[in-house]
């Protein structure tokens, strides 16, 4: 949001609701939190629905893109190293 707003960009929004382990309820608490914070609007599309994680995988997979197999946070990398 702080971004979005230092750039003149009036919405926002985040690729986190495409993973089928993130709660796209809290994300979107948080993103309406910002967007009121900001003045700025959050779009709160759940990327996962209509196989969207599906769809992201074929297409990292097509234009040769970089995916991790965790999404970086402490609980995440526990174990991991």
């Amino acid at each position: 949001a702080r971004k979005a707003k230092e750039l003149k960009i009036p919405v926002f929004t985040t690729t986190l609701t495409v993973s089928p382990l993130k709660n796209s309820a809290k994300i979107f608490a948080a993103g309406k939190e910002s967007a009121k914070k900001t003045g700025l609007e959050f779009l709160d599309e759940d990327f996962k629905k209509k196989d969207g994680y599906k769809k992201s995988i074929e297409l990292a997979k097509k234009w040769g893109i970089y995916r991790q197999d965790f999404c970086g946070c402490e609980f995440s990398l526990r174990g991991r190293f």
